[in-house]
């Protein structure tokens, strides 16, 4: 893949590490989700979230290789095809609509699309009288031999937080 970052891996962090042209710093790390163990009544492993940080304070222009450095970083994840990963868009700022289409428009531009099946899932929740959205989406790998259990589960995530 042409025009990606170099990136290692740190063991002792989990993290996947790399710097831009620009001396950006960026750090990857997936971290166990166990959002769907608790709304399932079996255990779901291999289940993820990807948490990407931009270290640096600096304000980073455009860079094309940083989302096919994430992009290949990703891929290299769901090697391992039990393995699913849940993005959940952050309401930091009142964004997370806008986080999410990005999300979509980067996974219909991803190298791993045509073997990583991608699903989504807007959740109206309810809590101290208040109604928000919380925008998820679910990738896994389509040769995952738990994809059941992992689809049955995230499809009762809204029930569940309703129900508290």
């Amino acid at each position: 893949m042409p025009n990606l970052y170099n990136y290692t891996f740190n063991e002792v962090t989990s993290t996947y590490n790399f710097t831009t042209k620009n001396n950006i710093e960026y750090k990857v790390v997936f971290i166990i989700d166990e959002t769907l163990d608790s709304v399932s009544e079996d255990t779901i492993e291999n289940v993820y979230q990807v948490i990407i940080e931009k270290v640096s304070d600096i304000i980073e222009p455009f860079d094309s290789a940083v989302a096919r450095t994430i992009d290949d970083i990703i891929k290299s994840f769901f090697e391992n095809a039990q393995n699913s990963l849940i993005y959940i868009c952050s309401e930091d700022e009142e964004k997370a609509e806008i986080r999410f289409n990005v999300f979509d428009r980067w996974y219909l531009n991803s190298t791993f699309n045509e073997f990583v099946t991608k699903i989504d899932n807007v959740i109206n929740c309810e809590a101290n009288g208040e109604t928000y959205l919380l925008y998820t989406s679910l990738l896994y790998h389509n040769d995952n031999p738990n994809v059941d259990y992992v689809l049955t589960a995230y499809n009762s995530i809204e029930e569940v937080l309703n129900s508290k």
